[in-house]
């Protein structure tokens, strides 16, 4: 927990552990009770969504690039935004500005950002769209079987 307050986080995958058969540590003695784990769990899961939202309110304001992506927001089509990730990994939804032009997954977007939530940031003032050889890419392949996702060809069988 001390080091999670000291790092700041702004996001943590975080698991319970499992006994894996077979494994030294699933029979080495003095194990932790399930009911210690999940107390436990529960602690470090609010530490880290707290420390989170604390973290995207500081970057409002800021001005991000994201990388748009496909399929990363679920309500894009209904807010009129466009979803990708910032530098450090965070989800951005960006407002799309016509006059900067439509961004296509694979492009930077430099935006604003406008709001926070605990685990997205949103970014409503566009500064600048640059276009990219991965929106190049994908923009090719719409259409097709597997299509592009990020300039990395989709596998196909």
């Amino acid at each position: 927990m001390h080091v999670v307050r000291e790092a700041r986080f702004a996001g943590a995958f975080t698991f319970q552990y499992s006994k894996r058969p077979g494994t030294p540590a699933a029979t080495m003695p003095d194990q932790v009770p399930k009911q210690v784990v999940q107390e436990r769990y529960d602690r470090l899961v609010e530490l880290v969504n707290e420390i989170a939202w604390e973290e995207n309110r500081r970057q409002q304001g800021r001005v991000l690039d994201v990388l748009i992506a496909e399929g990363e927001g679920r309500k894009d089509a209904r807010t009129a935004r466009l979803s990708g990730r910032a530098p450090d990994n965070r989800l951005v939804h960006v407002a799309v500005d016509p006059a900067h032009g439509v961004p296509r997954p694979g492009d930077l977007v430099t935006a604003e950002v406008t709001y926070a939530a605990p685990h997205h940031l949103v970014a409503d003032r566009v500064v600048a769209v640059r276009r990219t050889r991965a929106g190049d890419a994908g923009e090719a392949a719409q259409g097709e079987p597997g299509g592009v996702m990020l300039g990395m060809p989709a596998r196909r069988s």
